[in-house]
C-alpha cells in the first residue's frame, strides 16, 4: 500500500483566481507562457540575490553598492552612525520598500493586496532558505514589515538576531 503525501507550494491555492489574465490551466503554465527565459532567469535573481558578508555584516548585495575598501570605509561610517548596532546597520542597508521594486510597473496587478502579499511570503521565504544555505549558523531575520527603517510603505528587511 502506498502512502499519498501531497507537499504544497509556498504559493496560495487558488491565488490564480486573482489574475486578471490566466496564461495556462496552472502556475506552472502560466509562469511559462507569459515570460521570455530572460525574464524567468531575472525573476529568478530576484528570488536568489547575491549576498555579502563584510565581518559580521550580511547585506543583500544589490543594497550595498560599495567594493573593496570603499565597502570597508562604509561600514566603518555605519558603525560610528549607529553606534556599532549590528542589528540597526544591517536593517539599515538591507531595508527596500516593495513598491519601488516595482516603481516603473503599470500593470495593475501591482495594485493587488492580495498578490503583493502573496509576493512578499515568497521573497521572504527564498532569501530565508538561501541565507541558511549560506549562513548555516546564523540566525538571520527575513522580514516584510510597513515603513522599516524610514522605507515608505510595505518593507522587506534582512539582519542577523
Amino acid at each position: 500500500m502506498y502512502e499519498i503525501r501531497y507537499c504544497n507550494s509556498i504559493v496560495k491555492q487558488g491565488i490564480m483566481k486573482k489574475f486578471r489574465k490566466p496564461k495556462g490551466l496552472n502556475l506552472f503554465e502560466h509562469a511559462c507562457n507569459c515570460n521570455s527565459l530572460e525574464d524567468i532567469i531575472a525573476i529568478s535573481y530576484l528570488f536568489c540575490p547575491d549576498f555579502i558578508q563584510i565581518g559580521e555584516y550580511i547585506f543583500v548585495s544589490v543594497f550595498f553598492e560599495e567594493e573593496g575598501e570603499e565597502a570597508i570605509k562604509k561600514v566603518e561610517k555605519l558603525e560610528e552612525r549607529f553606534g556599532k548596532n549590528k542589528k540597526l546597520i544591517e536593517q539599515w542597508v538591507n531595508s527596500w520598500s516593495i513598491g519601488d521594486l516595482f516603481i516603473n510597473c503599470t500593470d495593475e496587478s501591482y495594485q493587488n493586496n492580495s498578490l503583493i502579499m502573496q509576493f512578499c511570503d515568497i521573497l521572504v521565504y527564498n532569501w530565508q532558505q538561501r541565507l541558511k544555505e549560506l549562513f548555516p549558523h546564523k540566525k538571520i531575520i527575513v522580514e516584510t514589515g510597513n515603513e522599516i527603517m524610514g522605507e515608505l510603505g510595505l518593507t522587506i528587511t534582512v539582519y542577523e538576531q
